[in-house]
């Protein structure tokens, strides 16, 4: 009788158990409201498109053929496209460092011999024109300076 009674709490127990197991540390409010279908899964890279891992780190320069730094990151909307590259722009004797965004519309990208990368990325401003922009400032930084603006109130 009392076999029957242990298995049976047994049972029991582990009809419950995955209940038991679920992480409440995530909060449910950053979960996404709409989970968007998977619509294909491409086989291949067309001719006419590009890795991230070719535009990040590909070499810019200008229309004069002045060197002027290189893509380190990518601005991209909920869409998933492209909407800036962020130039590292180095300073004197390469020694600071400047990040100004570019609309990806404004890049003329050229392909490597092979045609499977990029050999250099054109735009039609110098390094002089960018070294003048306002520094580019992702989102955690801009977060970060509210939030020690706020503190320093």
């Amino acid at each position: 009788m009392l076999t029957r009674h242990s298995l049976t709490a047994i049972v029991v127990f582990c009809a419950f158990m995955p209940a038991l197991a679920q992480d409440s540390t995530v909060p449910v409010a950053s979960w996404p409201s709409v989970v968007r279908a998977t619509a294909a899964y491409p086989l291949s890279q067309g001719s006419t498109q590009w890795l991230g891992s070719n535009l990040i780190g590909a070499k810019v320069i200008s229309a004069s053929l002045e060197g002027v730094g290189q893509v380190t990151n990518l601005v991209i909307n909920d869409d998933g496209a492209i909407e800036a590259v962020v130039v590292s722009i180095p300073g004197m004797f390469g020694l600071a460092k400047k990040n100004v965004a570019v609309t990806y519309k404004s890049l003329n990208i050229v392909r490597n011999t092979a045609g499977d990368g990029i050999d250099h990325i054109t735009i039609a401003a110098t390094k002089r024109d960018l070294l003048r922009v306002v520094e580019f400032k992702p989102l955690s930084r801009q977060n970060r300076a509210e939030r020690q603006a706020a503190l320093a109130r």
